[in-house]
């Protein structure tokens, strides 16, 4: 990020310290937040075996505890049918064993929420964050800051009463900081244009047209022969939603898509991709949320740029009190990285199985604040070497909003 964004940031940090009272009520809300955490990991690398966390770490033990510090504000400005909303926040991140991993994160975003008459409103955004990149994929002890900027734009007409026109461009750029990572470097240009129709008792329907063109300025050599630096995915895409009776919500998502690189057709995809899923309040405290699905998107820690994706989970949710919720989650999956057999030693396409698992225990002793133990867990096989892992890991936060 660079000095004046970062000057920005720490000026809204420290202007959210000044009182409420010196802003006009109705117009100017400000909602500082501090937040506290603590995290451990028992495989941060994500090493296949303690073996080869010994190759690469000189100790089997690959596992560390993560203490996080954060400091935000959003300010909300409303001039009369026009919000803007402006966020920024800090944040330290500590490590005990593995210190070298120490980082800052930063974020900081604009958004305009545009309205114009009654049937014209959209919105205009743009935000940038940086962070450790993850470690699931690369598997390398290797400290990697991630910046992620992104500039979107929408419009929407309302040409009906349930009837809605609408087209968003978005530009996403993705870069790393460490050299190893480089290649990993994108840009995304997305565009989308479709009608979407909303009738009084919530049934959804959307038709829409998306096309995602993405380039890769630092390929070269045996990477860039294999996948090529540009790439363009399009989808024609059908939703639907509809509630056919009061506790339950079906949705679904289809669609058609053709990804093409700019290199041999052979390493192209046309196909298609569903998402189904399905909502049940079975109670006044319980619901539950069921998916299953088939889907092509891009991944930015591999070469391979997309992976097809097919699964399911089940997140229940039981909201125990007022003031306390439990949720859980289980899925499976099984991941096809598209193009990977270019560069593959048995010249196999790259195949990986996943089970995951989660629960969070939340608690809101008031409105301000929260408190949260999560835990997550995933044991990922796959047919490359090193491609195996297990953790598991545990979360506990703690933030309060001024």
């Amino acid at each position: 990020m660079s000095n004046p964004a970062l000057k920005k940031a720490h000026y809204w940090c420290l202007i959210s310290l000044l009182p409420l009272t010196s802003m006009a009520e109705g117009i100017i809300d400000i909602k500082p937040y501090i937040s506290g955490g603590v995290n451990y990991d028992n495989n941060i690398f994500r090493f296949s075996s303690p073996a080869q966390a010994k190759s690469v770490l000189g100790s089997s033990d690959a596992s560390d505890v993560m203490k996080r510090l954060e400091l935000g504000v959003s300010v909300n400005l409303r001039l009369s049918r026009q919000l803007i909303t402006l966020s920024s926040s800090l944040s330290e991140n500590k490590f005990d064993r593995f210190d070298y991993l120490d980082n800052r994160g930063k974020s900081n975003s604009l958004r305009w929420d545009w309205r114009l008459g009654s049937n014209f409103y959209g919105e205009l955004s743009a935000s940038e964050n940086e962070s450790i990149a993850g470690f699931n994929e690369t598997r390398s002890a290797v400290k990697n800051l991630r910046t992620i900027g992104r500039q979107s734009a929408s419009i929407n007409w309302n040409f009906k009463p349930d009837w809605t026109i609408y087209a968003s461009q978005e530009h996403v750029k993705l870069d790393n900081e460490s050299a190893g990572s480089r290649v990993l470097n994108r840009e995304d240009e997305i565009t989308e244009g479709g009608v979407r129709f909303l009738s009084p008792l919530n049934t959804q329907l959307r038709l829409a047209y998306r096309i995602a063109d993405a380039t890769f300025p630092n390929r070269s050599g045996p990477v860039k022969l294999f996948f090529g630096d540009e790439s363009s995915q399009k989808e024609a895409i059908v939703t639907a939603a509809w509630m056919p009776g009061a506790k339950t919500r079906i949705s679904t998502r289809l669609s058609h898509v053709n990804l093409k690189r700019n290199i041999s057709s052979d390493r192209d995809f046309s196909g298609f991709s569903q998402r189904f899923g399905l909502d049940y309040q079975a109670t006044d405290k319980v619901n539950f949320n069921l998916a299953a699905y088939q889907v092509v998107s891009p991944v930015d820690d591999v070469v391979s740029t997309y992976v097809k994706s097919k699964g399911v989970d089940i997140s229940p949710t039981w909201n125990i009190t007022s003031k306390v919720a439990l949720s859980g989650n289980l899925a499976y999956s099984e991941n096809s990285y598209l193009g990977s057999a270019g560069i593959s030693t048995n010249s196999e396409e790259r195949q990986d199985e996943s089970i995951q698992a989660g629960l969070t225990l939340l608690y809101t002793p008031t409105q301000k604040s929260l408190v949260q133990l999560q835990y997550q867990g995933e044991k990922r096989t796959s047919n490359i070497v090193n491609g195996d892992y297990e953790f598991n890991n545990i979360n506990f936060l703690v933030r309060y909003s001024f």
